[in-house]
């Protein structure tokens, strides 16, 4: 059994695109009965680009979060680690703990690339969605990198023979494996899933709070 948590560490919890704060339900419940603090930050992807989202994520939560008495981890899914990855660029956690990064298209996403310029998918991923290409003019490829310990969880399953096809290497059918790296990462690991139920697995959970609470994944699982 690891070690608790000190009972004023906050995890704060960043969904992807197209989601809700709901998504992320498991590992809120999980966090909780570990100990910590949860802040389940939604805010409404499909409206807005990322930095967008960051200034508003700076808006409503940096004074709460500089105010903690514990450390301050975040646990992100998809776009999720490009909008922490936007705001920790501009404003200064000096209690800041660990980042845990769940599909994180850090490189973007080959989907992005065919699908930018069909009117369905603008639709249904707005402004965000037409930053996620992996080309110059992406904003992955441009955002900044973190100065603290990220650990990354990939998935390497895919159901989308199409998005499979477009996609370099083994991908979550979203977002390929190579492509959720992160310069200075602390840690990183591939599992088996999907990207859309990724934040649902037990397993998956299990090494969320595994690096949380000692800077690295359980190669055991």
């Amino acid at each position: 059994m690891p070690p608790a948590p000190a009972s004023h560490d906050v995890v704060v919890l960043i969904h992807g695109l197209g989601r809700t704060t709901r998504s992320l339900w498991l590992i809120s419940m999980v966090a909780r009965r570990r100990g910590f603090q949860v802040i389940a930050w939604g805010y409404p992807s499909r409206h807005g680009t990322i930095q967008e989202h960051a200034a508003a994520l700076d808006r409503a939560l940096t004074a709460t979060l500089c105010a903690a008495r514990g450390r301050v981890h975040f646990v992100t899914h998809s776009l999720g680690g490009l909008l922490v990855r936007a705001y920790l660029g501009s404003v200064t956690i000096p209690n800041l703990g660990r980042i845990v990064m769940l599909a994180p298209p850090n490189q973007g996403t080959e989907v992005a690339d065919r699908l930018r310029e069909w009117w369905p998918f603008r639709v249904m991923t707005g402004p965000s969605g037409q930053q996620l290409g992996t080309g110059p003019d992406g904003v992955a490829s441009r955002l900044p990198l973190i100065d603290g310990e990220v650990g990354i969880i990939a998935g390497d399953r895919s159901t989308n023979p199409l998005f499979d096809a477009w996609i370099d290497g083994a991908s979550d059918g979203k977002v390929g494996v190579a492509r959720t790296h992160l310069p200075g990462m602390t840690d990183h690991l591939v599992v088996r899933a999907g990207h859309t139920f990724l934040p649902w697995r037990p397993d998956v959970v299990r090494q969320v709070f595994a690096f949380i609470e000692r800077g690295r994944f359980d190669v055991r699982e």
